[in-house]
């Protein structure tokens, strides 16, 4: 079973991917410090579950998994 996460989280970490594509890596240390960047999110478990799927969604575009940025959005 996979990881249940809400449309708000989604939504958000598919945006970061589609606008910061190029400053993003497979590392979640890495995402999570972009995350807290480009962001205004207070809460510390919000910001971890955004960079997690910022990482999942990163490790399936390199997996080819995901092909375009625009499947995506």
């Amino acid at each position: 079973m996979g990881n249940v996460r809400s449309r708000a989280i989604k939504r958000i970490a598919k945006s970061i991917v589609v606008d910061f594509f190029d400053q993003l890596t497979t590392d979640f240390e890495q995402n999570k410090i972009r995350v807290m960047q480009v962001t205004n999110v207070t809460s510390k478990r919000t910001r971890n579950r955004i960079a997690g799927y910022v990482t999942t969604l990163m490790r399936q575009i390199k997996e080819n998994k995901i092909q375009t940025l625009e499947e995506l959005e």
